[in-house]
């Protein structure tokens, strides 16, 4: 609404600068409140609400802006400001008049005073000198009309007024107003007149300047329909270099429409509507076939209608560039026939330029890699800043630096060994060559070194272990033996030592049968026998073979967990495989839970799978070691002196029994929060024997 208010200004006034289009809305603001005013002013006299009712004063101010806004818009602005001369009637009506004033005229000279005062404020923004003379003229002889009828000659020539709180001389404030007023108009006018004679020395150094440009300049202003959408382009202004450029003369062009001169001039080179009328870039370039030339083209919008556009005429530089390209592309060739990548970087670590042949592993845009840092392309912090200061040396000391790194490709990684040598005082040439075949052959003899020297430990230590695990349950087996048939112990005694000969004979089997089964995993001669067992009838076996052992450990409860209660639930798979993982992982959760619980049990899927778990409240396992536990031999206390014992086969077998069945082996634990083993295997259905004959 504003915009289309200034607007309907701008096109009844025909103005254009933006001072006097200001001075204008302001004019018709000033006046719309003042007659706003004087309407409600007169409807609050008329309805007999105003405690100081004067419709003479009322009827004047209507009048009188009501008049001055019929002459603003009708007629011309000085006169619509002049009508303002006719102010006076107004403090007249309200406070001279012996017969209409709102109160008595002897005490009312300040309020015709500050009646008065404020225009002389509208006179300096709206008028000229003359009319505020004129002006202050007219308030004077208004206030000694007053002063007359008010019987107060007596106090003209007195500084203070003494009438009720009194006040300073009318006529001196008045005059002092006007003064001021007078002061500000003359530096307003001063200050005018220095800025229209800088803004006119700007315009000769600017026509000046655009006169003198080695570049072709061409000013066009936009025309716009009734709907403000850009219609067509008139050229409004060219300088001689545009002459030149395109051999045609400035009459030929000025003011003609662009659609009439252009095909002339450009022909068909490029679409100049769609360029200045609803493009967004700012540069473009051209080839013009009937001077056989290059131009690029520049463009700057001055205001909403008008474009500046200079042209340069680039042809000996496109020669150059086609020049350069041809040269480049055969070095490039030449370049790529080598193996090795090549990438000019300058002293900033900013990529230049490079060249390599690209293979399926190996593909790189040229937009990810010239104009960026070498902090920029991938490397590690830490590898930027070593490629970096090798820069600096090759640059400084005209030295041969080489380093290896590691580069990240689409499916795989690969290593790289770059050489940095000197190309100028700013620049240096890298050369990458993939060294992946060698690296990996490096790491493949280094890791199998490693591999080596680890078995051979693991090896030894499993040696001096199964050493340590049989001595000691012979040992115990063949003393205890003797001690049997001593008469120095009686019968009660003689039991203890039976009881222990049982359970040092229990571990030597043990450790026979993972020997054994060690054997046939390594001979890859296990074979799984399936048939159908009561998972329930397994579970409660075990609970009791491992809860007699735990009678005399009190401090350590087991606990089963049946997933089916049915005691006849049978399905298909190795029982004895079965069974052997159990005791394995219950063994190992007894062994190192010193006290708490150990549970185990089961559970069934939908997906017709059974998870087996074994949970303890033991040490439990760091999760650096969780994937080495099922490594043949690894102990998570590998010396030969320990606090636990075994030989570091169990869970290792485990895991080969469980892949055997179809499943996977898992570990899940924290140190000193215990440890949850746990499994899960496919299983079929034991088919009923039961069928139904019809």
């Amino acid at each position: 609404m504003q915009q289309t208010f200034i607007k309907g200004i701008v096109s009844r006034y025909h103005i254009e600068a933006q001072n006097d289009i200001l001075k204008i809305v302001g004019l018709h603001v000033f006046i719309i409140l003042g007659f706003s005013f004087g309407l409600i002013m007169f409807l609050r006299d008329m309805i007999g609400v105003s405690p100081d009712e004067c419709l003479p004063g009322d009827v004047s101010i209507l009048l009188i802006f009501g008049t001055a806004f019929y002459v603003l818009r009708n007629i011309r602005i000085s006169m619509a400001v002049q009508t303002f001369f006719l102010i006076p009637i107004i403090p007249y009506f309200f406070f001279i008049s012996s017969t209409v004033a709102i109160s008595p005229n002897h005490l009312s000279v300040p309020n015709t005073l500050w009646t008065l005062i404020p225009f002389l404020l509208f006179f300096l923004i709206f008028g000229n000198r003359k009319d505020l003379f004129v002006y202050f003229i007219l308030a004077a002889l208004t206030i000694a009309l007053h002063v007359f009828i008010a019987d107060l000659t007596n106090l003209i020539f007195t500084f203070q007024w003494n009438i009720e709180s009194g006040f300073t001389n009318p006529f001196l404030t008045l005059s002092i107003s006007y003064l001021v007023s007078l002061l500000i108009s003359w530096n307003f006018q001063d200050t005018i007149n220095r800025l229209t004679e800088e803004k006119e020395k700007t315009e000769r150094l600017i026509n000046q300047t655009v006169r003198n440009l080695p570049q072709g300049m061409l000013l066009l202003e936009i025309v716009k329909d009734e709907s403000e959408a850009p219609s067509y382009l008139v050229i409004r202004k060219t300088n001689l270099a545009f002459e030149r450029l395109f051999k045609i003369t400035s009459r030929e062009l000025k003011d003609q429409k662009a659609n009439d001169v252009f095909p002339k001039i450009f022909r068909e080179a490029f679409d100049w509507n769609k360029q200045y009328l609803n493009s967004k870039s700012n540069q473009f370039s051209f080839y013009l076939d009937r001077t056989d030339k290059y131009y690029d083209v520049n463009t700057f919008k001055l205001t909403s209608t008008q474009v500046v556009s200079l042209f340069s005429d680039v042809t000996n530089k496109q020669q150059i560039i086609l020049d350069l390209e041809e040269n480049k592309l055969r070095y490039q060739v030449l370049l790529e026939a080598i193996p090795d990548l090549f990438f000019i970087i300058d002293k900033d670590g900013i990529y230049v330029d490079f060249v390599f042949k690209a293979t399926e592993a190996l593909k790189i845009k040229p937009e990810d890699i010239i104009g960026n840092s070498i902090f920029e392309v991938g490397f590690s912090e830490k590898m930027s800043n070593k490629i970096f200061q090798c820069i600096q040396n090759c640059i400084e000391f005209d030295s041969i630096e080489t380093i290896e790194y590691a580069l990240e490709l689409e499916n795989s990684s690969a290593m790289f060994e770059m050489r940095i040598v000197r190309l100028s005082d700013s620049t240096v040439i890298s050369l990458a060559r993939d060294i992946s075949k060698r690296k990996l052959a490096e790491i493949k003899m280094e890791e199998a070194r490693i591999k080596a020297e680890e078995s051979d430990r693991l090896k030894t230590a499993f040696l001096a272990n199964i050493s340590h695990e049989i001595r000691t349950p012979m040992n115990a087996i063949i003393g205890f033996s003797k001690m049997i048939g001593s008469s120095d112990f009686d019968d009660q005694e003689k039991s203890k030592f039976v009881e222990i000969i049982v359970t040092n004979g229990k571990l030597l089997l043990t450790l026979i049968n993972d020997m054994i089964s060690l054997s046939k995993i390594e001979s890859n001669t296990l074979v799984v026998k399936k048939s159908p067992c009561r998972i329930n009838d397994i579970m409660v076996s075990l609970y009791k073979e491992f809860g007699y052992e735990l009678e005399e450990r009190k401090n350590i409860k087991l606990k089963i967990n049946c997933g089916n209660p049915n005691p006849k639930f049978t399905v298909v798979t190795d029982p004895v495989l079965l069974q052997s993982i159990l005791q394995k992982l219950i063994d190992n959760g007894i062994k190192f839970t010193e006290e708490g619980e150990v549970e185990f049990g089961y559970r069934m899927l939908e997906s017709d799978e059974l998870e087996f778990y074994v949970r303890d409240t033991g040490i439990g396992i760091a999760q650096s070691d969780q994937e080495m536990i099922f490594e043949r031999f690894h102990q998570l206390d590998n010396r030969t002196i320990r606090a636990y014992e075994g030989i570091g086969l169990g869970l290792s077998i485990s895991q080969h029994h469980v892949r055997l069945l179809g499943g996977s082996l898992h570990v899940q634990s924290k140190p000193k929060m215990g440890s949850t083993f746990s499994f899960k295997i496919p299983f079929t259905r034991e088919e009923s024997p039961l069928k139904i004959v019809r």
